[in-house]
């Protein structure tokens, strides 16, 4: 165990060719991109949104063979400069967040506990697809910039099935090259549409000439937004809601919000529409009347 430090220390530290910094319910998740295409996160800023002593986890990412070849040690650029730090995969990410077991917060703060109990379950949920949203799929810049793709060239993808006898080393690399093969099909698929969207935003242009083209296009571009979801007050009216709920009744904020998902059927609160609202405030005050009225 003495010599861990030191082989840590002894690694490469790889630098970046792109660092986000993308926000999430009210935290930072710090993600870099890698000359190979490989995405990472930064395990700093997430040890410390969750209270996890970043050393610890290191440690168990070491230990478990799902994640062991994922953690990489990476050049971050911080107010105070550059510094080393370690960092895991998109790939590694999903198992190592999912081994975070939300029961095992505990510390004198349970208001506290409950917040973070909630984060953690919303970090196994959604985190990785907000990252993957975020770096394959996000609008990029124009052609001339040299961040205009995820990976640059068309990586190699296996031609050969894996054998029975494959070793963890062939097995590893088969699965990178397919994961990036796989990651830069879906880069050309976004930039496909993008140039569809392209190219009909040039049609809507030419059409909106005159103001009866302009009309006539108001219900295909209503179609094309979709409904509206809540709003950003909305969002914090309803965490606020949330909170006296908890406090009413004493169920987790998980909890709470597992029953406002099942209540309208959505598979994330950030999916309700702006026209539920009224549904929504309605829901938790008879909630909150329900919970006070058992107290009493």
């Amino acid at each position: 165990m003495a010599e861990q430090p030191e082989k840590e220390n002894q690694q490469q530290a790889l630098e970046p060719l792109e660092q986000e910094t993308i926000p999430f319910h009210g935290e930072q998740i710090v993600a870099i991109r890698l000359p190979d295409g490989r995405i990472c996160v930064v395990l700093r800023w997430i040890c410390g949104s969750l209270a996890l002593d970043p050393q610890a986890q290191v440690r168990r990412i070491e230990r478990t063979a799902s994640t062991a070849s994922e953690l990489v040690r990476v050049r971050v650029q911080t107010r105070g400069g550059k510094q080393t730090m370690p960092a895991i995969t998109l790939r590694g990410f999903s198992p190592w967040v999912l081994g975070i077991n939300p029961n095992e917060v505990r510390s004198d703060n349970p208001v506290e506990d409950e917040r973070i109990r909630a984060l953690i379950v919303v970090y196994q949920e959604e985190a990785k697809d907000v990252l993957y949203e975020y770096f394959v799929t996000r609008q990029r810049p124009a052609l001339s910039s040299p961040r205009t793709t995820v990976i640059p060239a068309e990586p190699i993808r296996p031609v050969q099935e894996l054998g029975p006898d494959a070793t963890e080393a062939e097995q590893a690399t088969y699965y990178e090259q397919l994961g990036l093969w796989y990651l830069w099909k879906a880069a050309q698929h976004a930039q496909a549409w993008r140039d569809e969207v392209n190219e009909w935003r040039g049609s809507v242009e030419s059409r909106l000439e005159s103001k009866e083209a302009m009309l006539d296009l108001i219900p295909e571009i209503i179609e094309r937004l979709g409904p509206e979801t809540l709003s950003v007050q909305h969002q914090r009216q309803l965490q606020a809601y949330v909170h006296r709920l908890h406090e009413a009744s004493g169920k987790a904020y998980a909890t709470v919000y597992d029953d406002l998902k099942t209540a309208f059927g959505k598979p994330r609160y950030q999916e309700l529409l702006e026209s539920e609202w009224p549904d929504v405030e309605r829901w938790f005050t008879v909630q909150i009347e329900r919970a006070r009225g058992k107290l009493r």
